[in-house]
């Protein structure tokens, strides 16, 4: 009975795992096209038939500069109090918010050929780019932390109880269960002090990081075969060390993220009036 239970505990892990992994696969997808599209556009930028005064040009930059707007949609909904009627859900608004953190830039560098122009254009691209660069920072340390510290050490202690099947694994090929755990219980208790104050968090981002992999690496070539139990005993492995490191490093991530947070809204209203400005400037002059 424990060892069914146990295999359904596998099994909606890997469950998890994939349905998390190809949504991966697909904002990758997404940031691939995007960086193939500006490689295209850079390389061809002196052929590209578009006129920004004009057609497709001229709408390709009131499409991004409206997609730019929109983005407004994520932090006023993220605001919105739980009773309040509001269209679509935060993690809704948090992917559309990131994809046109992508397709607006990208539509704004067509309209703009790639060049920075006159001084109003300059300055309106100039910002776009900072703001764009921003977001995109601001994405990886939102995966750092977005669980919390509680969801993080949860995981982890989770993870820890499912390691049973593991253990039996690595028993059996000739690793005692004491050296099992005497390898791994130190980092875990590491993690959790580590992940709850700013500079000992800043230090395990490089030397927790480096020696839980170290003993991954170690403890995955044990873990010979292909069979199931086996596979399913590497990923709960890698996702065990994954949920400690991630732990460890909460602390340091959550402060950037908010030191982020002060930085980006202020970079986003420059950015507002940057284009305000070019647009006023485009069709006076």
């Amino acid at each position: 009975m424990a060892s069914k239970a146990q295999e359904i505990q596998v099994t909606g892990q890997q469950a998890r795992l994939t349905a998390s992994a190809v949504e991966r696969f697909v904002s990758l997808g997404v940031v691939v096209l995007v960086v193939a599209a500006i490689a295209w556009g850079w390389l061809n930028r002196r052929s590209i038939p578009f006129d920004p005064e004009h057609g497709l040009g001229y709408m390709l930059g009131i499409v991004g500069g409206i997609m730019m707007l929109v983005l407004l949609g994520y932090p006023l909904r993220k605001r919105a109090r739980p009773g309040a009627r509001a269209p679509g859900s935060v993690g809704f608004w948090f992917r559309f918010h990131m994809l046109l953190g992508l397709m607006g830039p990208l539509a704004i560098l067509y309209h703009s050929r790639f060049s920075w122009g006159a001084l109003n254009s300059a300055v309106a691209l100039g910002a776009m780019v900072v703001v764009a660069s921003s977001g995109l920072i601001g994405r990886f340390f939102y995966g750092r932390v977005h669980r919390g510290y509680s969801g993080r050490k949860l995981e982890l202690r989770a993870l820890k109880q499912d390691m049973d099947g593991l253990l039996i694994l690595l028993e059996a090929r000739g690793i005692s269960r004491e050296e099992i755990i005497s390898g791994i219980q130190p980092f875990e208790d590491r993690a959790i002090a580590a992940g709850s104050a700013f500079w000992s968090s800043a230090g395990a981002v490089v030397g927790l990081s480096l020696q839980t992999r170290t003993a991954e690496r170690r403890l995955r070539r044990r873990l010979t075969g292909s069979d199931r139990k086996t596979v399913a005993a590497r990923a709960l492995l890698r996702d065990y060390f994954q949920a400690v490191r991630r732990a460890a490093e909460f602390a340091f991530y959550d402060r950037l993220l908010r030191l982020w947070h002060l930085l980006h809204l202020p970079l986003f209203i420059l950015l507002v009036a940057a284009a305000v400005l070019h647009i006023v400037a485009v069709h006076m002059y």
